[in-house]
């Protein structure tokens, strides 16, 4: 009777350990960058990265997690994705007011439904450093959202200074994970939704409204400001070439006076009495353009040889 049971039970027995030991057995695939974390007896051993069919030694001596680093994940923060739409549906999504629901600098009341996007970057810092990395990881991003979102006012979180804030949220998250040694990179962070408490709503509209009227008003008066301040440079312009040839003009009108008063000068200095007599008589004669001229001598009589009326 005992031979028999030997008889069966080392088959089986054989059977059973390489039962054991196949189940060593585990397949990495390049198709997201799988990485394996070997534990033996709940301690790191090593990473393997390389992929392919592997072994190690089975449970429970050794343990193998396959974790998919090269996977953009996501995680949600103040609303759950219901369902994920197609061409024919749309999304569906649920809120949770106890994660979106924060105060900005200025002691208002906003819901902020945000997402992050990372991938992991280190398997077993991923797998060893927290208990819960995908726990610590969402309390890390509500920490930063929440200190983020206090140190702004809610007009910046509404608009204008939104791209600003996710761009402080996703680096402070990033410090965070550093600091805990988390494995992952923060690939991005939006703001899905921001809005105010149903009691506040219509209050939050009217200042939303608000905003986006003086924005209207800007764009408009810029329009405006671009169509009449090109011509009124171009007229600007136009009166300092003016100006500026009339002076040219009246510099060369200068320099020629100057040249004119300088040859009489010097033909004064060869004859004055001459050069006198000449300029007087240029004077009379655009003085009285139409008047007949006639030079008198001393003694009254009329001198023919000096006529100066230029209509004969």
């Amino acid at each position: 009777m005992k031979k028999l049971g030997l008889k069966y039970l080392i088959p089986i027995a054989i059977v059973v350990i390489g039962i054991w030991l196949l189940s060593g057995f585990y397949t990495l695939k390049t198709d997201g960058g799988e990485r394996a974390v070997i534990t033996q007896f709940g301690a790191y051993v090593k990473t393997v990265d390389e992929a392919g069919l592997k072994w190690h030694l089975p449970y429970p001596i050794q343990d193998v997690e396959i974790v998919k680093c090269d996977v953009i994940r996501t995680l949600e923060l103040g609303y759950r994705t219901q369902s994920v739409g197609d061409t024919n549906h749309s999304s569906t999504y649920v809120s949770v007011p106890e994660e979106s629901l924060m105060i900005t600098g200025d002691e208002n009341l906003v819901h902020t439904e945000s997402v992050i996007q990372f991938r992991i970057i280190n398997a077993k810092d991923f797998v060893f450093n927290v208990d819960n990395a995908m726990n610590t990881l969402k309390m890390a991003m509500e920490a930063s959202v929440r200190r983020v979102v206090a140190n702004h006012k809610l007009n910046d979180v509404l608009t204008d200074q939104k791209d600003i804030i996710q761009s402080e949220i996703r680096e402070d998250l990033q410090n965070i994970c550093n600091e805990y040694r988390l494995g992952v990179d923060i690939t991005k962070f939006a703001l899905q939704a921001v809005y105010a408490p149903a009691e506040v709503e219509d209050a939050f509209n009217d200042v939303i409204k608000a905003r986006e009227d003086m924005n209207r008003y800007i764009n408009e008066a810029q329009k405006e400001a671009n169509e009449i301040v090109p011509a009124a440079e171009a007229k600007a312009q136009e009166m300092i070439n003016e100006a500026n040839a009339y002076r040219e003009k009246r510099i060369a009108e200068a320099k020629g006076d100057v040249e004119n008063f300088k040859q009489v000068l010097a033909n004064y200095v060869l004859g004055p009495q001459v050069t006198r007599t000449r300029l007087y008589l240029e004077t009379m004669q655009q003085v009285l353009p139409k008047a007949k001229i006639y030079i008198m001598s001393d003694k009254g009589e009329t001198l023919r040889f000096l006529p100066l009326d230029e209509s004969k």
